[in-house]
């Protein structure tokens, strides 16, 4: 949900509340089956504007009714959907979903630095986990979540392959850095999506480059010096992916040469050649290869088609307390 976010976050810094007013729809709680899962917002503005979803479209027409009243009275409120008839007149027609929704809809006040708004982006901008507790209306309950950061792709090397990977991450919502010795591999027209672009000596790794348990490392250079200097430092880390270009006879060859650095549990965090088996042939195809590897190494999940897995898609939801990882 990571992208939805900032996107959500951006709307809310453009928004003129001297002209307008704001609510935030949080999806709080599911029985059974959603479209959207726990955690899911929808930021509304009274001129009738959303960013966000809490549903597959069916919701949000009646969500923004009521978003208009929450402004107006300024309390927040809590609705439930109820879409397990799909061939009933209530809003789960057609929708088949077979859930029921809990809706939590809250005014936005741009002068409480402690609105939910605020608190999201001051962790996305930390980059460390949080317990995040709001109480909803009429005695309900509590919504707990436990926001964690965002993915950050660390790209080692500035090469024209490095293109797409920093692209594609950036499109899925990832906070991307990519970073090289050499100055004039770190061009803006190039790399200008990047959060950030460094420019670091390849022993200084681990004093310059932000590593947190949240960040994944591609080695893409090329270079087998610098990669293997790169290699060093990340392994004295707790950097928890790391991955090498190239074929596997270059990243035995690369391992090889950090032996004294590497420990029976790197096996986890090594992946050699980097990315998963889909046939890719090209830097676009590549650059999808890697992230969803690192998707799935972040997830802790298969990568084997959704068809072959005897089990719901997403773990079940009781009650309305949850974990929320942003990288979702």
């Amino acid at each position: 949900m990571i992208n939805e976010f900032q996107q959500i976050i951006r709307a809310y810094r453009k928004t003129d509340f001297s002209q307008r007013n704001a609510a935030l729809a949080t999806v709080v709680g599911l029985s059974g089956s959603g479209y959207r899962r726990p955690g899911a917002r929808m930021y509304i503005t009274d001129d009738g504007q959303w960013i966000g979803a809490i549903s597959g479209g069916c919701l949000e027409g009646d969500a923004l009714r009521k978003a208009r009243e929450v402004m107006q009275t300024r309390q927040a409120r809590l609705v439930t959907y109820d879409t397990t008839d799909p061939e009933g007149e209530n809003f789960g027609i057609g929708l088949g979903c077979n859930g029921i929704l809990d809706v939590l809809i809250q005014p936005i006040d741009p002068n409480d630095s402690d609105n939910p708004l605020e608190t999201l982006e001051r962790v996305m901008q930390d980059r460390r986990p949080l317990t995040f507790e709001t109480a909803l209306p009429d005695g309900a309950g509590v919504f707990v979540e436990e926001l964690k950061p965002d993915i950050q792709l660390l790209v080692f090397g500035g090469g024209y392959d490095a293109v797409p990977l920093v692209k594609l991450a950036k499109q899925i919502g990832w906070r991307v850095v990519v970073t090289d010795d050499c100055v004039a591999h770190l061009q803006p027209k190039r790399f200008g999506e990047a959060d950030e672009m460094l420019a670091v000596q390849r022993d200084d790794v681990r004093k310059q480059v932000p590593i947190d348990a949240y960040s994944a490392a591609v080695l893409i250079s090329h270079n087998f010096k610098y990669d293997r200097a790169v290699l060093r430092e990340l392994l004295q880390t707790n950097i928890p992916y790391i991955g090498l270009l190239g074929p596997k006879k270059r990243g035995d060859a690369l391992l090889d040469e950090v032996a004294d650095l590497v420990k029976p549990a790197d096996e986890n965090r090594l992946f050699w050649p980097v990315g998963l088996d889909v046939g890719a042939d090209n830097p676009q195809e590549i650059a999808l290869s890697i992230l969803a590897e690192i998707q799935t190494v972040f997830r802790k999940t298969t990568a084997q088609p959704l068809k072959f897995k005897n089990a719901p898609i997403h773990q079940p939801v009781h009650g309305i307390s949850t974990s929320v990882d942003l990288a979702e």
